[in-house]
């Protein structure tokens, strides 16, 4: 069976896979998924593109930190997992189109905030930057990093 935060994970991904015009939102981001890819821009800022032209626009989702933050008393110990999603918007993208993408996806987030049941919350805190990216071509990028919230047993799976 897999840990908490690979189920996590898991319906994070499904969740993002359904924003489709069919469903309801703005856009058919959800074409695109893809989890754990390279991020687009590194630390470097040698501009890396993980994503081909045909695969725009594509949402990647990666969950870089999960952190223990409370071991309480009962023997269970509190999660804050940090979740990014980063949207690589086509070069030619009206800002109406990348926002429109954006609100797709905080969304999607708030369809089920306990993730079927595997997690206590999702926060109401989530930073959006969106910033204009040239490598072998020119494109957009926007990355949302929220945390969810969920426990498991003292020194159990993450």
């Amino acid at each position: 069976m897999a840990d908490k935060r690979d189920q996590i994970m898991s319906a994070v991904v499904a969740g993002m896979k359904n924003i489709l015009e069919e469903n309801g939102y703005n856009s058919d981001l959800g074409a695109n998924v893809f989890e754990w890819r390279p991020k687009i821009i590194d630390p470097s800022g040698s501009g890396y593109v993980p994503t081909e032209q045909d695969e725009l626009p594509a949402l990647h989702v990666r969950d870089p930190l999960d952190k223990a933050v409370t071991i309480e008393q009962d023997g269970s110990e509190d999660h804050d997992l940090t979740l990014e999603l980063e949207i690589a918007h086509e070069g030619g993208a009206t800002g109406a189109a990348m926002r429109g993408q954006i609100a797709d996806v905080r969304k999607a987030i708030g369809v089920d905030v306990t993730w079927g049941g595997l997690a206590s919350d999702i926060s109401r805190e989530m930073t959006a930057e969106t910033i204009r990216v040239q490598a072998d071509r020119t494109f957009f990028r926007t990355l949302i990093r929220t945390k969810i919230t969920y426990t498991t047993s003292e020194y159990a799976e993450s």
